[in-house]
C-alpha cells in the first residue's frame, strides 16, 4: 500500500507568510551584497542608510498590498501591469 505524500496546497498566504517572503528577499538580496560598499561610502551612518532603504521598501510593499487587493489575480506584477496599461504581454 503506497502512502500518499501529497498534501492539499493552501493557496491563502497570511500576513506572517507575506512578511517572511518580503524580508527574505530584501535581507538576502540586499544586506549581504551591499553592506561592504555602504560601509565604505557612508561609514558610521550605514545603519541610517539601511533604515532609509527599509522605509522605501515598506512603501513599495504597501503599494503591492493595495494593488493585490484591487487586482485579485494570481499574476502579481505581471497582472498589475496588464491591468494598468491594458497591454497583453503573453
Amino acid at each position: 500500500m503506497a502512502i500518499d505524500i501529497h498534501r492539499k496546497r493552501n493557496k491563502n498566504l497570511g500576513l506572517a507568510e507575506l512578511v517572511a517572503i518580503a524580508l527574505g528577499g530584501m535581507v538576502g538580496g540586499g544586506i549581504f551584497t551591499i553592506l561592504g560598499i555602504s560601509v565604505s561610502m557612508v561609514g558610521t551612518l550605514t545603519p541610517v542608510a539601511i533604515s532609509i532603504g527599509g522605509l522605501i521598501a515598506l512603501m513599495a510593499a504597501y503599494s503591492y498590498v493595495k494593488l493585490g487587493l484591487y487586482y485579485k489575480d494570481e499574476g502579481a506584477t505581471y497582472s498589475f501591469f496588464g491591468g494598468v496599461s491594458n497591454v497583453r504581454l503573453w
